[in-house]
């Protein structure tokens, strides 16, 4: 790794191993399982073809281990069906009272340089489920744990004969939630592979008043499952999962504004979905440019590539579901409400959920909607600056920097650098802000080497 002349990175790191082996029955199972998964939640009627459930279950690398009486287990079945349902029935709960906690976060600069703030946090406390694993033998336990808070920071009280300690990610962030890592010190050979993670949501419950049956809502603390991020569980087979969901996922989102006929507002004669200069690849990488830290981007872009993959194929549908910053952005393509009621108005056949926070959530349509903000930036790319843009190199680049930041950032950026001869310079994002900056340094990255 290097810096240029104008102190941003550079780098090149090898491709991640190639190897493929077919995977066997339970893989298919599995995809199936979430795609249909899938259809399900969003009361949406489609079939998957066996074509595309051979690909995927092709593009997927297996690990099966030997337990010490000679057996065979798969993490895949340890993570999606062993003691799911006592995982999630677990009592969990919520503290009353926010606590105050601080933590000590590395920020890597565009400059080169590493700065590090303490930050001020709050949390409640909380009882989660735990889903261990002897790695040596793939036998799970489940256990009931107490997160505590104090101001030196946020630790786990775990029963007797169990010691459990949270990990320190190298951008310093230790509590991260439901995607906290753990490091299970006692019992020996032991990981954390899922937890049930409590969270307050409004339910609707049914009640009798005045002999009349009404409906109201109230505050429930209910439990989801989620595979937090560890280094046990960064192995091919799962970041292979990861590829084959988030490529089947995009395929998905392509296939159905297809099928509801939604016009592209960039080339009014085409379908969105038929867009030549809209590369089902760009979609593909918009996960890992949202999600990848930009501090353990820099100081292991290949891993922290790789880990984003991890968090996909452990979790698959729910992977970033509830999750947002402080920005209201949420989902794992990191959606904001003002944009997404732009795209659900100007794009009305594409039927995008009306919900924001649903439509974030769910891994198809957020992925609709993203196709439709690139097509609509495309279009306003195209009336500024002619339609040759639509065939350039760096067209990627600039969609990506109007989704991230702003296409006045890229239009101001442009306006300076682009010539008569419409061909993109390489140094084009001179207007663009540092965090936009950042993303095109993961985004050059992912293009580079091929990923995901």
């Amino acid at each position: 790794m290097f810096f240029n002349k104008l102190g941003r990175i550079k780098m090149k790191i090898k491709k991640p191993p190639g190897l493929r082996l077919i995977i066997f029955v339970f893989a298919s199972i599995a995809v199936l399982f979430a795609v249909s998964g899938y259809i399900k939640n969003s009361n949406r009627e489609f079939e998957l073809s066996e074509q595309t459930a051979l690909k995927h279950s092709q593009s997927l690398t297996v690990g099966s281990f030997s337990d010490l009486s000679g057996g065979f287990w798969s993490i895949l079945d340890k993570l999606f069906t062993d003691k799911e349902i006592e995982l999630a029935t677990v009592p969990v709960a919520i503290g009353d009272k926010y606590k105050t906690y601080f933590e000590d976060r590395k920020y890597f600069k565009l400059d080169g340089t590493i700065s590090t703030t303490q930050q001020r946090l709050s949390d409640q406390e909380k009882t989660l489920g735990l889903k261990l694993m002897n790695i040596e033998t793939g036998e799970t336990e489940i256990i009931a744990v107490n997160v505590e808070i104090t101001t030196d920071g946020v630790r786990i009280s775990s029963p007797d004969n169990y010691q459990i300690e949270i990990v320190e990610r190298e951008n310093g962030i230790r509590w991260n939630y439901w995607n906290t890592e753990y490091r299970v010190v006692k019992p020996e050979n032991t990981v954390v592979i899922k937890n049930n993670f409590p969270r307050e949501e409004t339910v609707s419950v049914l009640k009798v008043a005045n002999g009349r049956v009404i409906k109201e809502s109230k505050k429930a603390t209910t439990g989801f499952l989620y595979a937090p991020y560890s280094d046990y569980l960064h192995q091919e087979t799962i970041i292979e999962f990861g590829r084959g969901y988030d490529e089947g996922i995009v395929s998905w989102a392509f296939s159905i504004l297809r099928e509801r006929g939604v016009k592209s507002t960039a080339f009014p004669d085409k379908l969105v979905a038929d867009v030549e200069a809209l590369s089902p690849r760009f979609f593909e990488r918009l996960p890992l440019l949202e999600q990848m830290d930009f501090t353990e981007f820099v100081i292991d872009p290949q891993k922290s590539a790789e880990r984003v993959l991890v968090i996909i194929g452990a979790n698959q549908e729910n992977a970033w579901a509830h999750t947002c910053n402080s920005s209201d952005a949420c989902g794992w393509v990191q959606f904001t409400p003002g944009t997404y009621s732009y795209m659900r108005t100007s794009y009305p056949a594409a039927e995008l959920i009306i919900s924001f926070r649903e439509g974030a959530a769910d891994h198809v349509n957020s992925i609709m909607a993203a196709i439709l903000l690139h097509d609509s930036n495309l279009s306003n790319l195209i009336k500024r600056y002619g339609g040759c843009v639509a065939e350039d190199p760096r067209l990627e680049e600039l969609l990506d920097a109007s989704y991230n930041g702003s296409p006045r950032h890229v239009f101001n950026s442009l306006d300076i650098t682009l010539t008569d001869s419409c061909s993109i310079p390489s140094d084009w994002d001179v207007r663009l802000k540092a965090e936009t900056l950042g993303f095109m340094d993961k985004l050059r990255y992912l293009i580079e080497n091929d990923l995901p």
